[in-house]
């Protein structure tokens, strides 16, 4: 048994069920095959579950996730005994998805179209809440605008969590990249995507580990705490995976999870 370093299989469009791609971590092979063959990512996985892990006990709890989409996870929670699931998202047709979803599994909740910057949800409310793969869209001050909203609608105490990718890692994989390109005298002027010289440049917010860090102390949330990633690579010997594993630069993702303040939110 490989576990977490299975080989990925590929599936044809016709074998796939589209419902279930995400939530089995399938993705188009190549970004040019306009999804004709399908590839599942287990390492994928297993960053989504070391982030809900962050959530803690999460049976008969309310939260909250920022940029839901169609509302995947939250879907995913509702089967874990979350009581009450809240998302918001400026995207209307994938809202409109998770609406249905809801009304479909029956879910306890609500789903709103919106930017994260004003969240429609009262005061204290959520015991956890967390945004994954939203905060690379995001300005600086629409980030510091969502943890100031995150910090009021969460309960004294309750738990954030955000997982985006990790503009040190991007920055050191293209450098490699580039190195290994000159060495192969091919050309060193090539990009990776999410990194600041992709044309995709809707990811106007990577950022590192420190700079979150900062943002959520400046908002009363409590000293983060980092879930590192293992860095899973085909011929990677394990020993090289697990000293690569103590440095937050090699971590693929940052996965980071803090606390609200209690005795501030609750005394001024």
């Amino acid at each position: 048994m490989k576990g977490w370093n299975s080989e990925r299989k590929i599936v044809s469009d016709e074998e796939l069920d589209r419902k279930l791609a995400w939530f089995q971590g399938f993705f188009w092979a190549t970004h040019d095959n306009e999804g004709k063959e399908w590839k599942r990512n287990f390492h994928e996985l297993r960053q989504r579950d070391l982030m809900l892990f962050n959530l803690e006990e999460v049976e008969g709890k309310k939260i909250l996730d920022i940029g839901c989409s169609s509302a995947e996870y939250l879907v995913t929670l509702a089967k874990m005994g979350a009581e009450y699931l809240g998302g918001q998202d400026p995207d209307e047709a994938a809202v409109k998805k998770g609406r249905l979803r809801f009304s479909e599994e029956n879910i306890k909740g609500k789903l709103v179209i919106g930017s994260a910057v004003k969240l429609d949800f009262p005061d204290n409310f959520f015991d956890s809440a967390f945004s994954s793969d939203t905060f690379n869209f995001l300005t600086l001050e629409e980030k510091e605008k969502m943890i100031s909203e995150v910090y009021r609608v969460l309960k004294p105490g309750g738990i954030f969590t955000i997982k985006t990718p990790n503009l040190s890692f991007l920055k050191i994989s293209l450098y490699l990249k580039r190195i290994l390109n000159l060495l192969r005298l091919r050309s060193p002027f090539i990009y990776i995507a999410h990194t600041k010289d992709n044309p995709d440049s809707v990811h106007i917010g990577l950022t590192t580990h420190s700079h979150i860090e900062k943002l959520l102390e400046n908002n009363f949330f409590h000293t983060p705490i980092t879930t590192n990633v293992p860095l899973i690579r085909k011929g990677f010997p394990r020993f090289i995976t697990n000293f690569l594993y103590r440095n937050k630069s090699f971590s693929e993702s940052i996965i980071i999870t803090s606390r609200k303040a209690i005795f501030k939110s609750l005394w001024g």
